[in-house]
């Protein structure tokens, strides 16, 4: 018996197809994969040594000892000031040499002297990003992205639902106690 081949069979088209619209658009919102001008070459370069720094300053901390972990923080900081680029979370966390699932556990753990320090530095982040949005610098679009998936903010309406759940979650529980309250209704 011959083993089933994988992909597509030769010869054959791709079922995908895209209209001269949707080229357009992306050619306009995707950014050229070489860089063209002087102001994109240079741009690029400060970003190459940026990270370059960023990813270094992750192997100067001790996650076993909070003082480098929060030194660490710190020259991200100073860094990012100095080359002009916005703090983010995952450039943070890199900076401190740690995952941001370890941020995470961090807020969430029981070592209390971590769980401050991840809570300031998420707080942070989130302020930085919020003024970002309100200051018209960064697309509310991904400004709410990261909001709900760093700062762990929700939509009002889930949180309202989430109480009025709660607060009716006690007040019927059979089909009788149905009947009870609304049998009246069904004789109208």
């Amino acid at each position: 018996m011959t083993e089933k081949k994988r992909g597509r069979p030769k010869g054959s088209k791709s079922g995908y197809t895209r209209s001269e619209k949707t080229i357009a658009q992306r050619e306009k919102t995707l950014p050229p994969a070489i860089c063209k001008t002087p102001e994109d070459i240079a741009y690029n370069a400060r970003l190459i040594e940026y990270s370059l720094k960023v990813q270094q300053l992750g192997k100067t901390s001790n996650v076993k000892d909070l003082a480098t972990v929060k030194n660490a923080f710190m020259e991200y900081l100073k860094l990012s000031a100095e080359y002009g680029f916005k703090i983010s979370n995952l450039s943070a966390c890199a900076a401190m040499g740690i995952t941001t699932q370890a941020l995470l556990n961090w807020t969430h753990g029981s070592r209390e002297e971590y769980r401050e320090f991840a809570e300031t530095v998420k707080m942070i982040c989130s302020l930085s990003r919020e003024q970002l949005i309100m200051d018209g610098k960064l697309n509310p679009v991904i400004g709410i992205f990261w909001q709900r998936n760093f700062d762990g903010l929700r939509n009002d309406t889930e949180q309202q639902q989430v109480i009025q759940e709660e607060e009716n979650a006690g007040d019927i529980k059979s089909a009788a106690e149905y009947a009870k309250k609304y049998g009246k209704l069904l004789e109208e």
